[in-house]
This record gives C-alpha cells, structure tokens and sequence, in this order.
C-alpha cells in the first residue's frame, strides 16, 4: 500500500487530499493541529502537529517514522493567512507568517528525506500570490505572498538536489479556493469559486502521473513562476 502524508489535513484543500488518497486505497498519515481530521478509516493516521514549532516538528517526524519507513507522497499544505486585511506590511505577523509556511514546511521536510526514494514525490502547495509572473492585484498579505514566493524557490532548489534520487518535486498553484483562508480575501463583488475536491483531484493526478521535476502546476498545467 502506497503512503502519502498530508500536512493540515483537518480542513480546506488538506482534508479534501486526505479523502481523495483515502478513496483511491492509500494509507494516509494527516496532520491537524487543534481541530481533528473528521475522517473514519483504518487507512489514516492521525497526528497533532503545529508547523511553527521546532519541537512540535521533532516529535511528529518521530511519530511518522514509528509508523512508515517509506513515503511516496508528501503533500506540504498546512499554512497559514493572517494579514488577508493588512495593507501596510506587518514585521511581526510576516514573521510569524514566514515561520510558519516556509521555516517549518523546510523543516518537516528536511527530516523525512531519508523516507523518500526513487519515484516518491514531494508536492509544495503554493499560490498564485507568491508567482512572479503574476500581477500583484492589492497591497494586502504580502506575508503570505513572500512566504509562497519561498515555497517556489524551495520547490526549484530543492528539485534539483533530489535529481539525481529520481524524487520528484512539483508545486502547485490552486487558485481561488473556496476555504476559510480564501473567504478570508473575497471582496463585495469577487470571491474564491474553486472547490477543495478540485484541488485534491488535480494533486491526487500530480502524485500519480507526473515525472518531471522543479515545476509549478495548476489544473494540471504548467505554469509560469
């Protein structure tokens, strides 16, 4: 049985992956922090976990390795929105922001390296925020767009390294989702209108089919950085 891990698997896009690994016959080890994952199945292991803190990071990459010696997938979705209303940079919440979404991701994923071989695949959830080939439409969340900018250049960096394994390392942009985090920007007149189960389908094809490595993927496209 293939193994994916799924990082912020209790809601949003993670609980919707979580359900689409589980439906096509995965093990599947979730993290969550506070909220469980509200999913029945001998196939998901359950673990808290918050991406901000360094022992926190410690002691779930201990859970993961007395659970698995291998994993064929890593879905890095947890992170978090905490200035969607901000338009003036905030020090502290950016800092907090960057700690979070791009420190703890490397972190984690660093650590389970060593499950990882050829053919495993390493899967960033990234945003359109946080490409460069896409025109800045507000100054709100910058935070959040300069912590999706590192998980991009992460995802390239971090491509290049695993080569030569055979890994795979893929981002993946997924739009305007219809979450909390992406209600959290909608404005009078705009509002995100992409499901989470789109997402989770289009990451489930990514895991399964995709062998190029070092790219950005939205709807199953590539797409520029």
């Amino acid at each position: 049985m293939k193994t994916a891990l799924i990082t912020g698997a209790s809601r949003g896009i993670g609980l919707a992956t979580a359900k689409k690994f589980l439906q096509e016959g995965w093990q599947v080890i979730g993290t969550h922090m506070k909220t469980e994952i509200p999913i029945t199945n001998n196939n998901l292991v359950a673990i808290q976990y918050d991406q901000g803190d360094t022992n926190s990071i410690v002691q779930a990459v201990k859970d993961i390795m007395s659970r698995t010696s291998h994993l064929d997938v890593i879905v890095n979705n947890a992170a978090l929105l905490i200035e969607s209303n901000d338009m003036v940079a905030d020090a502290e919440k950016i800092r907090t922001t960057l700690e979070v979404n791009v420190v703890g991701l490397v972190d984690l994923t660093e650590r389970l390296l060593p499950l990882l071989t050829k053919g495993s695949h390493v899967i960033n959830i990234g945003s359109g925020y946080g490409a460069f080939s896409a025109s800045i439409d507000g100054p709100w969340a910058a935070g959040y767009r300069m912590s999706k900018a590192a998980v991009h250049m992460y995802t390239r960096q971090l491509a290049f390294r695993l080569k030569p394994q055979g890994i795979i390392v893929s981002a993946v942009s997924p739009g305007w989702i219809n979450t909390d985090m992406g209600r959290s920007l909608a404005t009078e007149t705009e509002g995100p209108i992409i499901s989470p189960e789109h997402v989770a389908e289009n990451v489930f094809s990514l895991a399964e089919i995709t062998k190029e490595t070092g790219c950005l993927w939205q709807d199953n496209k590539k797409r520029e950085w």
